[in-house]
This record gives structure tokens, sequence and C-alpha cells, in this order.
């Protein structure tokens, strides 16, 4: 577990969804999906489940997303974002399915615009649209980046790792570790 993002299955779940709104989940959406949920943190019954969702249509209407932190809210939003364009392409259908996540998640539509920047910055990388390249630290980062207001929030605050130290305001560097 890399500590970066700390998503419920729910999360992925929703994920899984915008993956099936056109019809099939492709491979390379599988294992982006996947990737993700494993660098989660998730553990081995949740990781089954979401594989199954993989194999097996998922709906968004089968799904609570009640009860997220806001930051929670606009981490989900913006891995919807970046797998609803992950075979190229994002369909009419995940399109739509996006526009329900973000209404599901209770999301105004300048935090959906935020997050789905952040997520196409991090998207337009060396090979950062291959989900085995992307960077989910770099776009914890860049939302952090973009939506300090988020952070301000004690319990919308991503966990502290090397990859993501914690943000004070003011500093010209990042702080020291300690110990």
């Amino acid at each position: 577990m890399t500590g970066f993002m700390n998503l419920s299955k729910r999360s992925f779940l929703a994920l899984a969804a915008i993956g099936w709104a056109d019809g099939a989940l492709q491979r390379i959406e599988q294992a982006g999906l996947l990737r993700a949920a494993k660098e989660s943190g998730l553990n081995e019954a949740d990781l089954a489940e979401i594989e199954k969702a993989t194999k097996t249509k998922t709906t968004l209407d089968e799904l609570d997303l009640s009860g997220m932190s806001e930051w929670d809210q606009v981490l989900t939003y913006a891995l919807a974002s970046w797998f609803a364009s992950l075979d190229g392409v994002t369909s009419t259908s995940e399109h739509a399915l996006l526009v329900d996540i973000g209404n599901k998640l209770g999301l105004d539509e300048r935090l959906r615009k935020r997050a789905q920047s952040s997520a196409f910055d991090i998207a337009c990388l060396p090979e950062g649209g291959r989900p085995d390249k992307y960077d989910f630290a770099k776009l914890t980062a860049r939302l952090a980046e973009r939506m300090p207001q988020l952070l301000a929030k004690p319990s919308n605050a991503p966990p502290k790792t090397p990859s993501n130290p914690p943000v004070v305001a003011g500093a010209t560097e990042p702080p020291k570790e300690e110990g």
C-alpha cells in the first residue's frame, strides 16, 4: 500500500459502473481499476468484490455514495473522469454517468471541473493515459494544489506519505521528515 489515497470499496465500484456505461469494461479499464484499488490499500475481500465488478456489469443505481468526506468525493470524481476516458473515448453514456456520479456525490460544478482538469493533467504526462503508468500520487498532489480548501478540513486531509508531505501555508519547501 502506498498510502496516498484511502478510498473505500464503493468508490471503486462507482468507477466500475463508469467502465460498464458503454456496455463493456475493456481489459485496459479492468487493469487500471484493479491497480488503483490495490494501491489504495483495500483488503482482499474488497479487492475480490471489485474484481467481480470488472467481470459482471455494475450500475451506479446499486451504489450508495453518501457519507464520504469532501476529499474522497473529489478524488472519486477525478478518478472517474480519468477512468471514463481510459479507452481513448468518453462515450455519451460514460459522460452521462459522470454527471450522475457528480450528482450522487453532491459535488458542485466548480469542484467537478477542477477534479476533471487535475485528472487530465496527470493523464497527459508521458504514458499517463496507460493504467499501469498513471500516477495516482501525482493526482492526489495536484488535487491538493488546486483545492487547498479541502485540506483545511482535518477529516478531508489525505494521509501523509513521503510522496505526499503535509501542505503548510506559506512554506517554500516541503517539511523535513523527522526521525
